[in-house]
């Protein structure tokens, strides 16, 4: 099962533990893979891209799937300044109505 979770236009460190924090919840409901849309994000820190290599580290290694879904694109320039890009598995979808043909 996917779970689907929104970013808000600010991207914190403490969101992020959060989101970390219910890692055991989700595996139990069988959860496999998150799914953060980060299309809206605009606001972050070195701190909160620090805590994004985290999650994603922590979430493979409890063999969950993470994908950032279509980065803004201030977002995604500091992915690939900073080089952290390649650590992630990156999805850029069409749309909704293409999501949901594909789905359905």
């Amino acid at each position: 099962m996917i779970q689907r979770v929104e970013a808000g236009r600010e991207l914190s460190h403490g969101a992020l533990a959060d989101l970390g924090a219910t890692l055991s919840e989700q595996i139990g409901r069988g959860v496999t893979a998150v799914h953060m849309n980060s299309s809206r994000v605009i606001e972050f820190d070195s701190q909160a891209l620090e805590s994004l290599i985290e999650l994603n580290e922590l979430m493979r290694s409890r063999g969950l799937a993470f994908k950032l879904v279509d980065p803004s694109d201030v977002l995604s320039i500091a992915l690939a300044i900073t080089g952290i890009d390649s650590r992630f598995e990156i999805l850029r979808e069409p749309g909704e109505h293409a999501e949901q043909t594909e789905e359905a």
